[in-house]
């Protein structure tokens, strides 16, 4: 997934309390992987899990370039429900429950293009507004002609203004493309449709930054954090607002519940390394710091960790 938001902002302003999570069962690590019908990966595709069983929970999942996944669940005793989209796709939702004592917790997703959809599923969903359009902006964006595919997206909305996946496509194309004004108005479009669409959210919030809207970025970030307390990038950036303080000692429980979220998040590693170094724990920020290169060999702050490691 094309984490926009949390992933490409550093400084983020103090938002307040930080969320307690209670944890009401035992924990587990899911592993999976978004493909299509062929079973090539599907990297823009995005990844969401509910339950019913706990009141607004929704846990948005970052999904890479090969189109794989991995997720903590803090209570893997309840049933839960993935939620997949990407441009050009039928959305899905895939039922799922940690087996109890099981270790090897992998899915594999698998997403129906609107073509093959047409194909096999009867006339019903060619005739969805917007659909034809989504995938046209889908085989322009493989062939990579953003130009082509923002069209398509730009028709698709039109064909249909409720059409949300149509316009959480579009804004994330134009912040791609550069159009911070209209990736904002695309996301506030997204968003009056469904405001807790948290990959708008992210769009809303990078655009807001990038045009220097400094209340309005705050306050996406805000809605992003309580929809999401315990994503590891949410946990990151607010960090990095003590970090730039120079208060390690608030940033340090905000670094270690990122990396009890994702303990291979590149970010929070190299951060949370350095802390450690800081505060004299050579052996713990040596561990650290090797399982950055580890995770990100080329990541930006490689050459930097290698340096370090020399001399530790």
């Amino acid at each position: 997934m094309r984490s926009l938001l949390l992933r490409s902002l550093v400084g983020l302003a103090a938002t307040g309390l930080v969320a307690t999570v209670a944890v009401a069962g035992a924990q587990a690590r899911l592993r999976g992987k978004v493909v299509d019908g062929t079973g090539a990966p599907v990297p823009n595709a995005t990844v969401a899990i509910t339950t019913d069983e706990i009141a607004g929970f929704r846990k948005e999942v970052e999904v890479h370039t090969d189109g794989t996944f991995t997720a903590v669940l803090l209570d893997a005793t309840r049933h839960y429900v993935f939620h997949v989209e990407a441009p050009g796709f039928v959305p899905r939702d895939e039922p799922f429950k940690v087996p109890v004592g099981s270790t090897q917790n992998e899915f594999t997703l698998t997403l129906t293009s609107v073509e093959q959809a047409r194909k096999v599923g009867g006339p019903e969903l060619a005739l969805e507004p917007g659909y034809a359009e989504l995938g046209e902006a889908r085989d322009m964006l493989a062939r990579g002609k953003k130009a082509e595919a923002r069209d398509a997206l730009e028709r698709a909305v039109a064909v249909d203004p409720k059409l949300l996946l149509g316009w959480s496509s579009l804004a994330q194309l134009e912040m791609d493309m550069g159009d911070a004004r209209a990736a904002l108005d695309s996301a506030t479009h997204c968003l009056e449709l469904d405001q807790e669409s948290v990959s708008c959210l992210e769009v809303a919030a990078n655009a807001a930054a990038a045009l220097g809207l400094a209340d309005q970025h705050r306050g996406f970030v805000e809605r992003y954090q309580k929809l999401n307390p315990n994503d590891p990038a949410a946990l990151f950036n607010e960090a990095v607002v003590y970090l730039n303080s120079m208060d390690d000692d608030a940033a340090r429980p905000l670094l270690e519940r990122c990396l009890a979220s994702n303990p291979d998040f590149g970010k929070c590693l190299f951060q949370y390394g350095m802390l450690l170094l800081r505060a004299g724990d050579l052996e713990g920020a040596k561990g650290r710091l090797q399982h950055y290169l580890e995770v990100a060999p080329e990541g930006p702050d490689a050459a930097t960790v290698r340096e370090i490691l020399k001399n530790l």
